[in-house]
C-alpha cells in the first residue's frame, strides 16, 4: 500500500513522462483495453464518482482500474478535490498487488501527458505559460512543462486570488517566478503555452485571446456539458487532438458542444495523441499554427503509473506491506 507521500515519491514526474509517452504509444498501437469511464454523480451529494478500469499489454502488463471523486468544495475543508485510489491487480490471477493514492497517480500522470502533448505539438522555442487555475494540476503541470520546455515566463490565473498567490509562494521557495494576473486574459495575453485547469463548468478561456503559434492543453471539463474553453478556441485551432477519440464523444464538452454548435462539423475526427507518437497522424506543421490538446484522462495512463511505481516502490522499500487476501 503507498499513501499519498510513497506514491509521489515512487512517480517522479521526469521518468513518468516517458513512462506516459510510451503508454499512450501502446494504446494507438491496439495493446492496451479500456471501456468508457463510468461516472456517478448521486443528487443532493455535492461532488461525483468515476470507476475507471483498464489493461496495457506488452512491457507493461498492467490490469487495475481507478476509483475517483472528484468534490470542488473540498478547498473549503483544506482537502484536494480529486480523492481516490488506484487498485493494481495481478493479469494473470486477478488478486490485488497494490492499492495507491489516487489523488497523487492522477496529478502526475495527467500532468507528464500534457507534457508529452506539448512535447510534440508546440512550437520548438515556446516558453511563455500562462495557468488558468492554480491547484494541484497547476503545479504538477508548471512542474511537467518545464521537463520539456524551457520556460522564461510564467503567469496564472485563478478564481480565487489567494490560491494564485499561495501557488506563487510554491514557485518562490523553487526559485520560480510566477506573475499572479488579475484577469484570465492578462495570463494569456501573447503566452504560446496555455494550460487550463480548473474545476469551471464554463468557459474560462476564449479564442480571441490566443496568439498565433499558442498551443493549448485543455485538462479541467470531462463531462459532455461542461468545457473550460469557448468554440472560439477550437475554431481557432489549426490542429485537435485528443487522448481517446472514444471517450472524447462520450465526455468532451469542450468539443462535443462547439460540435452542437455547428463550430466543428462532422466527419470529425481528431487525432489521438497515440497516432502523433507512432507517426500515424500528423500535428504541427508551422509555427504561427495553433495547437489543441483534449485531455480527458484515461484508465491506461493510471495503471501504467500504477505499475511503474510500484516497481520503483519495491526497489526503494516505499510503502507497507499487507496480507491481502
Amino acid at each position: 500500500m503507498l499513501d499519498a507521500a510513497a506514491t509521489r515519491a515512487a512517480l517522479p514526474v521526469a521518468r513518468v513522462i516517458d513512462v506516459m509517452r510510451d503508454a499512450m504509444a501502446a494504446f494507438a498501437s491496439g495493446d492496451a483495453y479500456q471501456p468508457v469511464r463510468m461516472v456517478v454523480q448521486p443528487p443532493g451529494i455535492p461532488g461525483l464518482g468515476v470507476l475507471k478500469p483498464a489493461h496495457v499489454g506488452g512491457s507493461f502488463d498492467a490490469f487495475g482500474f481507478k476509483s475517483v471523486t472528484l468534490f470542488p468544495g473540498n478547498a473549503d475543508h483544506g482537502l484536494d478535490s480529486v480523492q481516490g485510489f488506484v487498485a493494481l491487480l495481478d493479469p494473470r490471477t486477478g488478486v490485488p498487488l497494490a492499492l495507491l493514492e489516487g489523488g497523487v497517480v492522477t496529478e502526475v500522470r495527467t500532468s507528464a501527458v500534457s507534457a508529452v502533448a506539448t512535447d510534440v505539438l508546440a512550437h520548438a522555442d515556446a516558453g511563455d505559460l500562462a495557468l488558468l487555475g492554480a491547484g494541484v494540476q497547476a503545479r504538477g503541470h508548471l512542474e511537467a512543462i518545464a521537463h520539456v520546455r524551457d520556460l522564461r515566463r510564467v503567469r496564472v490565473w485563478n478564481r480565487t486570488e489567494k490560491r494564485a498567490r499561495s501557488l506563487a509562494e510554491w514557485g518562490a521557495e523553487r526559485s520560480l517566478l510566477i506573475e499572479v494576473c488579475d484577469t484570465p486574459q492578462a495570463a494569456v495575453d501573447g503566452a504560446d503555452l496555455v494550460c487550463t485547469v480548473t474545476s469551471s463548468p464554463d468557459p474560462v478561456l476564449e479564442g480571441d485571446w490566443l496568439a498565433a503559434g499558442a498551443h493549448v492543453n485543455a485538462v479541467g471539463a470531462f463531462t459532455p456539458d461542461t468545457r473550460e474553453v469557448d468554440s472560439e478556441v477550437v475554431r481557432r485551432a489549426d490542429v485537435i487532438v485528443v487522448d481517446s477519440r472514444e471517450s472524447m464523444r462520450a465526455e468532451a464538452g469542450d468539443l462535443l458542444i462547439p460540435l452542437e454548435q455547428g463550430v466543428l462539423t462532422e466527419p470529425f475526427e481528431p487525432a489521438e495523441l497515440g497516432e502523433i507518437l507512432t507517426g500515424a497522424r500528423t500535428g504541427r506543421a508551422s509555427g504561427d499554427q495553433i495547437t489543441f490538446y483534449e485531455s480527458l484522462g484515461l484508465a491506461l495512463q493510471d495503471v501504467t503509473a500504477a505499475a511503474f511505481a510500484v516497481g520503483v516502490a519495491e526497489a526503494g522499500g516505499l510503502g507497507v506491506e499487507v496480507a491481502f487476501p
